[in-house]
């Protein structure tokens, strides 16, 4: 009898240290979805700034200024084919493109600041993108050097070379619908730096034929899963603050 009991006392003690264990378990929140619906931002100068976003599910379709310009997204076929830039009611910059067989942004071609058309070329690791212009073909070719997500280095040869760094924390759009491609574009409508892994922690650009530099610094807090709340970029003494709503706050 006894030998029952003490049987039964260890499938009890068993089955609360189970409990127990699942409920100690954290309950690890899924982030994926979680995106900027605006950043505010005042200037230097005391002017101020909304830009709000919107999508369809985690595909980025517009950004609209309280300064009355906005952005359009145009998506085919799960590519990003257009970013048409507006001031009012009127088009300003159209910027379209078009891709290889891999999936990879190959032309771009602007209109509105001018005619242009630039080629881009990839390595064979997609670590190092080249763009060339075909408009102007006697020009020099610019290059992105893309490492674990982020920019880490912009190069065009008659004018500057910009170095950056990054922290280990969530990129303002890391979630939003084809960033990887976003990335990889950086003309008129598109700031590749908005949709890289992470976040800017400096950045320095040198005037080739000067060695002139401007400084950035990027000072951040944080919400409590990790994507920034709070960015003071510091340019050379010149303080810009952004600060962002998101769709779970």
């Amino acid at each position: 009898m006894k030998k029952v009991f003490y049987t039964f006392a260890l499938l009890a003690i068993s089955l609360m240290s189970c409990e127990s264990s699942s409920d100690d378990e954290p309950n690890i929140p899924d982030t994926s979805s979680i995106l900027p619906t605006k950043v505010d931002i005042v200037y230097s100068d005391g002017e101020t700034e909304t830009i709000e976003y919107t999508y369809s599910n985690n595909t980025l379709i517009k950004e609209e200024s309280s300064d009355g310009y906005y952005t359009d997204y145009i998506y085919e076929n799960n590519l990003l084919t257009e970013i048409n830039y507006y001031d009012g009611p009127d088009d300003e910059i159209l910027e379209s493109y078009t891709y290889d067989s891999q999936g990879r942004v190959s032309t771009i071609n602007i209109i509105g600041v001018g005619d242009y058309e630039y080629n881009q070329t990839y390595s064979a690791d997609n670590s190092v993108i080249t763009q060339s212009s075909i408009t102007y073909p006697n020009t020099d070719p610019s290059t992105i050097t893309i490492s674990d997500g982020n920019i880490t280095n912009s190069t065009e040869v008659s004018y500057y070379t910009s170095t950056n760094t990054y922290d280990n924390k969530n990129g303002i759009f890391k979630n939003v619908e084809l960033r990887e491609q976003l990335v990889t574009i950086d003309y008129e409508n598109s700031n590749a730096l908005n949709f890289t892994l992470n976040n800017l922690l400096s950045e320095t650009i040198v005037e080739n034929s000067t060695n002139q530099s401007e400084n950035y610094s990027y000072t951040m807090t944080y919400t409590s899963f990790d994507y920034p709340r709070t960015v003071e970029e510091n340019e050379d003494g010149d303080i810009t603050m952004y600060t962002y709503t998101y769709n779970n706050d």
